[in-house]
């Protein structure tokens, strides 16, 4: 009778990998689960309890994974800060016309950024948070690093602009505009206005642009020849 080979055991590596693995998909779960109580029952409505009942897990498991629920929010905003990134976006070439590229910049940057109901999600932990000062610290350097990042994406599609006086200010008119825009829906719905809006950030932009470079006159003048009559 052939003796059998001994049963092969996953390597201590590979049960840490799989752990890993496993605790990583948790979190993700927690913070994805998050986002929809968020949007269902506001910032206080969004306890520990639950979030871990409409994720299917226990509170052990979600403390076990967070600590507080400040942790928690502070790890559901930057996700959503992260998944509301400059990288991955189609923005316009800054080939195109000036008009053509600032509607296309507009309008990427409120599918991309403002207009995902991730968006509303984030500012509901920053309006519910009022009384927890390092919730609020966390998310206001969270914006900064967007912000800083959609600044320089703006100067790189729009590079006419990019040298002139107050072009952050100009961009963060635009981002401003789009966020008011965007947290108006926590009170209902979008307003109709808003793609009138979008085209009159798009003008903005293109009337801030510099003129094109006059033609400079020529410092030599045509000559002229005086017409002699041939005697």
């Amino acid at each position: 009778m052939a003796a059998r080979a001994p049963l092969s055991r996953p390597s201590p590596s590979a049960d840490r990998r799989s752990h890993a693995e496993r605790s990583r998909a948790t979190r993700a779960h927690l913070i994805a689960t998050t986002i929809d109580v968020l949007r269902s029952r506001s910032y206080h409505g969004a306890t520990v309890f639950e979030v871990a009942k409409a994720a299917g897990l226990t509170h052990g498991a979600l403390q076990h994974h967070f600590g507080s629920k400040a942790a928690l929010m502070m790890a559901v905003t930057a996700e959503i800060l992260r998944s509301s990134d400059a990288a991955g976006v189609r923005w316009p070439s800054p080939q195109l016309p000036l008009a053509e590229r600032a509607e296309h910049f507009v309008q990427a940057l409120w599918e991309r950024v403002y207009e995902p109901p991730r968006f509303l999600a984030a500012w509901s932990v920053y309006f519910g948070s009022a009384g927890e000062p390092e919730v609020r610290r966390a998310v206001a350097a969270q914006r900064a690093e967007l912000a800083k990042a959609l600044r320089t994406r703006f100067a790189e599609v729009f590079p006419e602009l990019a040298a002139t006086a107050g072009v952050d200010a100009l961009a963060d008119l635009v981002f401003s505009a789009l966020r008011g825009m965007a947290i108006v829906r926590l009170f209902g719905a979008a307003p109709r206005e808003h793609a009138a809006q979008m085209r009159a950030l798009a003008e903005l932009i293109a009337l801030r642009a510099p003129p094109p470079p006059a033609l400079r006159p020529s410092s030599r003048r045509p000559s002229t020849q005086r017409n002699r009559s041939v005697r």
